[in-house]
């Protein structure tokens, strides 16, 4: 009897030592355009109009970005009549996203602080010479 204690007793010793550490999984952010986002109870955000060709509002909610373009000479939509761009995402300096909408959030940030770099291009990746950046801090 004695035997069978011990022998289920190393047994037991030899499973739960034997685990693999399973790694963190890594923690990837994702783009999310504002029209797929139900907004009817946020607050609107105003921002004070200037002659400024490329203005950013950002605010923090969590670990979100909420990120709103206002560049009145360029749309970003393939039916209009203006000039056609999209936003090059930048975060600390490594180019992440290709953005084809003014508002768009920014989830999953790692802790701390980042740059956000926004620079407008053409279709074709040719400079508007548009760009901004700011730092956010998630906290």
């Amino acid at each position: 009897m004695k035997r069978i204690i011990v022998g289920i007793c190393l047994l037991l010793l030899t499973v739960v030592g034997c685990q693999k550490d399973m790694p963190e999984p890594e923690v990837r952010f994702t783009v999310i355009p504002m029209s797929t986002v139900n907004t009817a109870h946020d607050m609107p955000v105003t921002i004070e109009q200037n002659n400024e060709p490329f203005q950013v509002q950002h605010h923090i909610r969590g670990t979100s970005v909420y990120v709103e373009c206002m560049i009145p000479a360029i749309s970003f939509r393939d039916d209009s009549d203006k000039k056609q761009g999209k936003i090059i995402l930048y975060i600390d300096g490594e180019k992440k996203e290709e953005i084809t909408a003014a508002a768009f959030i920014i989830k999953g940030l790692e802790k701390g602080s980042h740059q956000v770099k926004l620079e407008v291009v053409k279709a074709n990746n040719e400079p508007y010479h548009l760009e901004k950046a700011f730092t956010v801090s998630i906290p």
